[in-house]
């Protein structure tokens, strides 16, 4: 082969490799220039979905908490009927009382009454100590009872006191001064009572007295007890400390 053949071969071919290498050279670029805009449209995507993602998020965690605001709503409804049911209930358990008070009303004062009775029988029956005090207290609940305008819870409050009182009465030891019938006469004498135990009286004399509830009337009572009688007396006056002493009782003697 001749040298210019030669050269002529090697040109053609340096010209077919320039120009099959420009081509190349662009597809690349394309290439890449594509890849870019894929990637920069990727990035664009993943933004779109992270921002997606939050919101669904926001939304997601909204909706629990409206979950539970129901949740909340609906206990405090169901506690709102119960309480509601209660109040019901007890309105209905007033009316039928305030139904009744009439009826109530009409059985209460027969039962004061009989108690008022009751307390007059056994105040006439005790010892017969501070009998005015007593016997007017009782007239005072008659006339409480017999007035219209009078509340039967104010004639019950005095009637149930007028118990109380007679109660403590079992409790005491007192000294005082009181008129007595004395062969007839009344005369003021000193008493002494040791509570429902025993009444004893000192005349004028200074002769000593007891009440007999047997008998229903005073005895003499020794001179031996007066010692102490007077110690009791000293106490019940608050005049000597309070200690154990001898009580005489009805239808006492003297030991011999």
């Amino acid at each position: 082969m001749t040298r210019l053949k030669l050269l002529a071969r090697i040109s053609a071919a340096t010209l077919a490799v320039a120009a099959f290498g420009g081509a190349a050279q662009a597809q690349l670029s394309s290439a890449v220039k594509t890849a870019q805009r894929s990637t920069m449209a990727g990035a664009a995507a993943q933004a779109r979905i992270d921002k997606i993602d939050d919101q669904v998020g926001e939304v997601v965690r909204e909706y629990r908490a409206a979950l539970q605001e129901k949740d909340t709503v609906a206990l405090n409804v169901e506690q709102q009927k119960i309480f509601l049911q209660s109040q019901q209930n007890e309105i209905e358990s007033l009316k039928s009382q305030i139904g009744r008070v009439d009826e109530i009303q009409s059985q209460l004062l027969p039962m004061m009454l009989r108690m008022i009775g009751a307390l007059e029988t056994f105040v006439n029956a005790d010892v017969p100590f501070q009998m005015e005090e007593r016997t007017n207290r009782i007239a005072k609940l008659k006339e409480l009872a017999g007035d219209p305008n009078q509340s039967p819870a104010e004639l019950y409050r005095q009637i149930i006191n007028a118990y109380q009182i007679e109660l403590s009465y079992g409790n005491q030891t007192t000294s005082y001064s009181e008129n007595t019938l004395i062969n007839g006469e009344p005369q003021k004498v000193e008493f002494l009572r040791l509570g429902r135990v025993a009444l004893i009286y000192t005349d004028s004399n200074h002769k000593m007295h007891i009440w007999n509830k047997a008998k229903g009337a005073y005895e003499d009572l020794p001179d031996s007890y007066k010692l102490d009688v007077q110690s009791a007396t000293r106490i019940a006056l608050e005049q000597k400390t309070p200690e154990v002493f001898p009580a005489p009782v009805p239808g006492a003697t003297v030991v011999q």
